[in-house]
């Protein structure tokens, strides 16, 4: 049902024997994306799919569903191997994972770049940017400095369906802070976790200043936090501790729900 087939080329799930060709194509560009992916791929390759030409894997990519939504996607690690770069391959890989994520009855897909500029070999992540628009895509927000100094993250969002109307109802419980840590592969950029709280149980605005000591003394450049919209409560606590607005994804959560993204420079 998941298998996409044109001529010479295929794309199917993948198999256990195809991991060691798909890291080696992904570590031809990213080593950090290839050391996360060999640890994803040691647990579980469910919702990840290989391009074939004449059965050769040449290409990898990945749509996983994202918890604590309805119907959202996540494009996992999108490579196509160097020699086939500019053949119209890479496209034909994504709008083959477009059409099964409808198939799965896929809201909306979201997918992270990078603008990271090699010394050597420029801007690395340049094609993959240029087919994720090419294939519907549009940037939604652009944190810079994020992944390190002069080096953005870029989140892409599509709509797969129809957009529905809604009438989102607000929580006004308040938000506690209960964990801050590092974002993999990232160099000093923090994410900070919360849950949610009644009302009068949240953490205070002033109480926000141990966490940027904490993390000064770490290091970090930068903390993020994110919300969904109907969290009513969230951003006049945020404004008060000193957080900047950083952009939303739209929908992120359900159709009238979006992901509000905040950061704050330590």
């Amino acid at each position: 049902m998941f298998r996409r087939a044109d001529g010479n080329l295929e794309l199917r799930p993948m198999t256990v024997k195809d991991i060691p060709v798909a890291l080696r194509i992904i570590q031809e560009v990213d080593e950090d994306d290839a050391a996360e992916a060999q640890e994803t791929y040691g647990n579980s390759i469910d919702d990840q799919f290989c391009l074939c030409e004449n059965r050769a894997v040449i290409g990898v990519v990945g749509a996983k569903p994202i918890p604590e939504t309805d119907g959202s996607f996540g494009l996992s690690w999108t490579y196509l191997d160097p020699s086939h770069r500019r053949s119209g391959k890479g496209t034909r890989m994504l709008n083959w994972m477009i059409e099964i994520m409808r198939e799965r009855d896929g809201r909306k897909a979201f997918v992270h770049a990078s603008d990271y500029i090699d010394p050597e070999d420029g801007d690395i992540y340049r094609d993959a940017r240029e087919t994720y628009l090419q294939v519907g895509f549009a940037q939604e927000i652009r944190q810079p400095n994020y992944y390190a100094q002069g080096e953005s993250m870029l989140v892409y969002g599509m709509r797969l369906c129809e957009k529905e109307a809604v009438n989102a109802v607000l929580n006004l419980d308040d938000i506690r802070l209960t964990d801050v840590d590092e974002i993999p592969e990232t160099n000093g950029a923090y994410w900070l976790a919360w849950e949610l709280v009644p009302q009068g149980q949240g953490t205070k605005p002033q109480d926000f200043q141990r966490v940027y000591d904490q993390v000064r003394s770490w290091g970090g450049r930068s903390i993020f936090m994110a919300f969904p919209s109907d969290v009513a409560n969230a951003a006049s606590i945020l404004t008060a501790a000193r957080f900047k607005s950083a952009g939303r994804l739209v929908d992120y959560y359900e159709d009238g729900i979006d992901e509000v993204h905040y950061r704050y420079e330590v």
